[in-house]
């Protein structure tokens, strides 16, 4: 039971946007997993220039057994600087000064904590 109750404090707070990138007042779990979303996103687009999460607007999480959490979020994103290629680091790119802002809604499979097993990204809408 201590587990579960670990797990879920870890999942769930709030998020605060600095400049350009979240602040960690948002699990790093969920941050991570908003992270990896986008990149597939970017991943599967024809954008000219990569977009980065600028704000965490909700985020739901459902512990999905044996050790899985499905999130269900919504974020913010914003049009960088940098190319969309496969091995661009988000982290270090600017935004654009009139940067293109869309709203995304993604669904992704993740075990909090664990890089070794791989996320899936199960959903992903963007307008």
């Amino acid at each position: 039971m201590v587990c579960i109750l670990t797990l879920f404090a870890s999942v769930f707070s709030a998020v605060i946007v600095s400049g350009d990138s979240v602040e960690l007042n948002y699990s790093q779990n969920v941050i991570n997993v908003a992270n990896f979303a986008m990149d597939v996103h970017n991943r599967m687009s024809s954008y000219l220039y990569a977009f980065k999460v600028v704000n965490i607007i909700s985020d739901t999480a459902q512990l999905y057994p044996p050790a899985r959490v499905k999130y269900m979020l919504q974020i913010q994103a914003a049009q960088t600087v940098c190319e969309n290629h496969a091995s661009v680091n988000l982290t270090d790119c600017a935004l654009q000064s009139n940067a293109e802002i869309m709203t995304c809604s993604f669904t992704i499979i993740a075990v909090p904590g664990n890089y070794y097993i791989p996320k899936h990204l199960l959903s992903d809408q963007c307008v």
